[in-house]
């Protein structure tokens, strides 16, 4: 069980990585500043991993009882 930990734990910390990835793809397309559209292409596929990665973790927390 600590392995699926850590494992939601690094897909969260991906998932937020590509989220301000996308974050700053949307600024710099609001202000028509060339930048890369990697972030914008795969965006689908990084809330994906974010979800999973955030329920993940809470099904893996140890119980506080």
């Amino acid at each position: 069980m600590e392995f699926l930990g850590k494992v939601f734990k690094w897909m969260v910390v991906i998932g937020m990585i590509l989220l301000l990835g996308r974050l700053l793809t949307m600024a710099f397309l609001f202000l028509d500043i060339p930048f890369t559209t990697f972030f914008k292409d795969y965006s689908l596929i990084s809330i994906i991993i974010l979800i999973i990665g955030a329920i993940g973790q809470q099904f893996t927390k140890p119980d506080k009882k």
